[in-house]
């Protein structure tokens, strides 16, 4: 199916999981392809609208379990986050570009493992140093496609600049959070801004994906 992408908010709880679900139940019964098509169209432009929508879906859904001592829903879409989801897949047309989506996927993939670094306090100060490097390298990424693939990127110039800045301050958002974490130990608002920082990353790389498509 094709959805499009221009202007579009990234979700990890749309893309990784409502989505999925509902190529499952497309699958299991072919007749509701339509139907499930429409649904897709109208949480896409829900979530546009109004971004974090899905994932209040998601945690309204997983009330019930997380009152019951299961995993918190922010912290599930944490560990999945750093899945390769065809929405934030860029083609790899240039070397820089292949870069970008090497870069992209360390940072993510990092991202994505702190609920099982964070209860060491060693390893997870390691980690943070990591992550650093992985923010940073990803930044430069960005930059030089912006530099080498000037022509290529033309039609989302704009839009990849602030989106870049929007980047930036997740970055420090992140950053703030995590001193506040070794002061007041919150774990839970470690996982969500991990996981808004992903999404920053992948709304980046679906407006160079839709910009190299073009």
């Amino acid at each position: 199916f094709k959805i499009k992408m221009a202007h579009t908010a990234a979700s990890i709880a749309l893309h990784a999981v409502v989505f999925p679900s509902l190529s499952a139940i497309e699958n299991q019964d072919p007749s509701s392809a339509s139907a499930v098509q429409a649904i897709r169209v109208a949480l896409e432009k829900a979530e546009a609208e109004n971004p974090g929508l899905t994932h209040e879906l998601v945690d309204f859904i997983l009330e019930s379990e997380q009152s019951k001592g299961g995993v918190d829903s922010i912290e599930r879409l944490l560990r999945i986050s750093a899945q390769d989801i065809d929405f934030y897949r860029v083609p790899e047309k240039t070397p820089e570009l292949k870069g970008l989506v090497e870069k992209s996927k360390a940072l993510k993939v990092i991202l994505a493992g702190i609920p099982d670094q964070i209860t060491d306090r060693t390893k997870f100060l390691s980690i943070i140093r990591d992550i650093a490097s992985c923010i940073k390298e990803m930044l430069d990424a960005v930059n030089l496609c912006c530099t080498n693939n000037e022509a290529l990127l033309a039609s989302q110039k704009l839009a990849i600049e602030q989106q870049k800045k929007n980047f930036v301050r997740g970055s420090k958002s992140f950053s703030d959070t995590l001193k506040r974490y070794f002061k007041e130990g919150r774990s839970d608002h470690v996982f969500r801004s991990a996981h808004r920082l992903i999404n920053l990353t992948n709304s980046l790389l679906r407006i160079i994906r839709t910009a190299v498509s073009a």
